[in-house]
């Protein structure tokens, strides 16, 4: 037995893995932790005396139980109708596109990296008065006026569901992925009917996918605050909006952060509840199962749940309709598509338009907001900050994110899962609540709107994209091969540099810039955090939409569609390359 071996999971921690994680859990402390206990602090003091006044005031309020309410019901409802549509859509992708899957995963995947800002904007144009939507009705006689489809609920839920759609394709689609084909081919051999097999084996074999995807769109949709204020009639705020108006407005700073505080622990219950669902890192050590086993154990019992007598109706009733499930799914495939990638072409057409405002289609097509973009040196000095900041940013996500990573990945230390859910949770707690804690903290400090500031925030909300990226690559990654330049005498340093930063190189690449577009697609925390010494362009482009309408937010788009494009071309040629 090895040295490392007998030694106890204190000592185990101390001297191999605490050194390389002191710097994001410092950073996850100083920047994440402390601000979230300001927003606490600041929820039970008024007028710097102690107490609950603050949360009497909300749970005696019928019209902030209203706002939760509604909260929650907008949440529950966008879930569902991301559900209804996005599973037979992953369903599609997974089972019948075979070769056109990477495809139809890479459209998603386009406007899922696209600026939330910029998607809002778009269905503005498309859901307007004289928007795309209304000229086609009135053009086939459907209607007689214009439907109100935007500044309202039905505008806001159309578009969250819109944003939050990929982030529920992505987990079904890879649950489905990891279903044993022999199992259906099993249910087949034993007489059962596709729709029969579907039912009792496909379905509840995906199940954890469905769970998961359903647990991120509804936690995510909490706490949405940038499309029900575009969208969104001013009468129907959610509890996002209500705690912006609370401190911008109102400068009611308890009763902000007591919403605040409510909404986090909504939020944190949520995801300790489904923590096992959506984490694969086991907690403890010593013999104890990780949850990707446990997991598989699940899906073998739901496969031999499945042989026991269940209802018959759903498999009868898709018995009856398999005939037409084939040309349906593909329908509703095309239909999804079209549905994500709409806003994206329609931003491309306004910002060519020669119009003085925002209106689709153009009256007439020019490159006159281009010029415009690149002569307003407030825009231009907008975007240089929002680049410079995002960047170096991403890169310190990178760097003190990557060894917990490596960690979670090839250790086994107790609170592995609890670190786990600490590093991600920046990702699912509400932003709202996280810039208003570093509102709270920077403010305090007299740093408010200096680089150093969304230097320090963008770099806590960039580390779950390279922790989750980085340690979905490392389970994936053969240590022999670092084992075997070991014992060719490579030190840890050179093997690393020679061996698996090379093979690594598309996660690294790939975990930069998912933070990097974290932080330059964010507005919320620009909200709390902008000031003449420093305004992203996402908070230019805020500014422009409340105020002008202009089509400069969507020169912004096409550019950042083109980027974006050329990144993910470059990644699938590198991909390529390699296999």
């Amino acid at each position: 037995m090895t040295a490392a071996a007998r030694a106890p999971a204190g000592a185990t921690w101390r001297r191999g893995v605490l050194p390389g994680l002191l710097p994001v859990l410092v950073l996850l402390a100083l920047g994440y932790l402390v601000p979230m206990g300001a927003v606490l602090w600041t929820s039970l003091h008024r007028g710097g005396v102690f107490g609950f006044e603050a949360y009497a005031e909300v749970f005696g309020s019928p019209t902030v139980l209203h706002i939760l309410m509604r909260t929650l019901w907008t949440a529950a409802g966008v879930t569902l109708l991301c559900l209804l549509v996005g599973y037979p859509f992953a369903y599609v992708v997974a089972t019948r596109s075979g070769r056109w899957a990477g495809l139809f995963l890479g459209l998603v995947a386009v406007p899922y990296l696209t600026s939330v800002l910029i998607r809002s904007y778009a269905w503005v144009a498309i859901l307007g008065g004289n928007g795309l939507v209304n000229q086609m009705l009135l053009e086939l006689g459907l209607v007689t006026e214009p439907l109100a489809l935007v500044f309202n609920s039905t505008g806001s839920v159309i578009g969250m569901v819109h944003i939050l759609l990929p982030m529920l394709v992505l987990p079904i689609y890879a649950s489905m992925q990891r279903i044993d084909p022999v199992l259906l081919l099993a249910a087949r051999s034993l007489g059962g009917h596709p729709a029969s097999v579907f039912v009792t084996v496909f379905l509840p074999l995906s199940s954890p996918g469905v769970i998961a995807g359903c647990a991120l769109v509804f936690l995510s949709a909490l706490g949405f605050y940038i499309t029900p204020a575009l969208l969104g009639s001013p009468g129907d705020y959610l509890v996002a909006q209500a705690i912006e108006v609370r401190v911008s407005t109102l400068a009611e700073f308890d009763v902000a952060s007591a919403q605040a505080c409510l909404l986090l622990l909504l939020v944190g219950g949520a995801l300790f509840l489904l923590r096992h669902r959506l984490t694969g890192v086991a907690e403890g050590e010593g013999g104890k199962r990780s949850v990707a086993a446990s997991r598989g154990d699940g899906l073998r019992r739901s496969a031999l749940d499945s042989w026991l007598p269940r209802p018959s109706w759903p498999g009868a009733v898709l018995e009856r309709l398999a005939p037409l499930a084939g040309p349906a799914l593909w329908l509703l495939a095309g239909l999804v598509l079209v549905f994500l990638l709409a806003p994206m072409l329609v931003v491309v057409v306004v910002a060519f338009s020669n119009a003085p405002y925002l209106t689709f289609p153009p009256p007439g097509y020019s490159g006159r907001w281009f010029a415009a973009f690149w002569a307003d040196s407030r825009w231009l000095e907008a975007a240089v900050f929002s680049v410079a900041v995002s960047t170096v940013a991403a890169v310190t996500a990178l760097l003190v994110a990557s060894p917990l990573a490596f960690a979670l990945a090839r250790r086994r230390f107790r609170g592995r899962q609890l670190l786990w859910l600490l590093a991600i949770s920046p990702m699912i707690v509400p932003h709202i609540v996280i810039a208003l804690g570093l509102f709270f903290t920077f403010v305090g400090l007299r740093l408010n709107g200096s680089p150093v500031t969304f230097w320090i925030a963008y770099t806590v909300t960039g580390v779950p994209y390279v922790v989750i990226i980085m340690l979905s690559a490392l389970r994936r990654f053969d240590v022999r091969i670092e084992q075997a330049g070991a014992s060719l005498g490579g030190t840890p340093l050179a093997v690393f540099r020679t061996v698996t930063l090379p093979l690594l190189r598309v996660p690294f690449l790939s975990s930069f810039f998912f933070a990097f577009l974290v932080a330059f697609d964010d507005l919320i925390i620009s909200l709390f955090l902008s000031s003449p010494r420093g305004t992203t362009l996402a908070m230019r482009m805020w500014e422009d939409i409340r105020l002008e309408i202009s089509p400069k937010t969507a020169v912004v788009g096409t550019i950042q569609l083109v980027v974006l494009l050329t990144v993910m071309l470059g990644v699938a040629l590198s991909g390529a390359q390699r296999r």
